[in-house]
């Protein structure tokens, strides 16, 4: 079996949880591939300790913070809100060139897994899963969830079994499914409540009420019960002349 050799030229950072490849401006115009969406980062013009992904092609509409090519001649940086500004200012850039030996390499490397975990790690073991303006409601519910609890994420790995590193790398999606909701809620002593109400007091054909379910505690017989006839009763209705 070939083994692929070591790309020793790549400097990389983390930038708002995610790892990107950190690529001079220039080369943006030099190579029209790098204009897509992917894993480059550029410093910004707008601040020079700000490094912002790369994210395609700009509209009037975009807000995600990011640099955006205008055609094939001009990039315009869209910057993140003062209260997220830090996320896009790395701690550490890990260049894989400049080592003497094999052992820098091999620490450098290591080092570049470590960036790549959805998680951010205190000295004492906290774990902190870092928030994105992007995460959509759900996501960052989670995310604020879990960092609530103060825990070390990685000591639950048994409770959530073999599929646990495919578990944390949802994490750095941007939504979250009701399965992976209930999965991190049901192993990490967590509930999750989801409640159905009227949107506004003047809707058209008003609830009324709340509805209010837990996601993670099992539904008792006496609830299925009463659901199962407040169906029949309507279906009932339904049929009337």
């Amino acid at each position: 079996m070939e083994i692929p050799k070591l790309n020793t030229s790549v400097t990389r950072a983390a930038i708002n949880g995610q790892i990107f490849d950190i690529i001079d401006r220039d080369e943006l115009f030099e190579n029209q591939e790098l204009h897509q969406a992917g894993s480059y980062a550029v410093k910004s013009i707008k601040n020079e300790n700000v490094y912002l992904p790369i994210k395609g092609e700009y509209s009037a509409l975009t807000n995600i913070p990011g640099v955006y090519s205008i055609g094939n001649v001009a990039t315009i940086d869209v910057m993140p809100d003062e209260a997220f500004q830090n996320k896009y200012i790395p701690d550490t850039f890990i260049s894989m060139s400049n080592s003497d030996d094999i052992k820098e390499l091999i620490k450098k490397g290591d080092a570049m897994k470590k960036l790549d975990e959805p998680f951010i790690t205190s000295p004492d073991n906290i774990t902190n899963v870092p928030i994105r303006e992007s995460d959509q409601p759900e996501m960052r519910a989670l995310k604020m969830a879990l960092n609530a609890k103060h825990i070390d994420i990685d000591k639950y790995a048994g409770r959530f079994g073999e599929n646990f590193p495919n578990d944390k790398r949802q994490l750095k999606n941007n939504n979250a499914t009701l399965k992976i909701i209930k999965r991190f809620c049901e192993n990490c002593d967590m509930e999750a409540i989801l409640i159905f109400k009227d949107k506004s007091p003047d809707v058209p054909n008003p609830m009324n009420k709340e509805v209010v379910v837990s996601l993670t505690e099992p539904v008792s017989d006496e609830v299925e019960s009463l659901s199962f006839e407040s169906n029949e009763n309507n279906d009932d209705e339904d049929f009337e002349e």
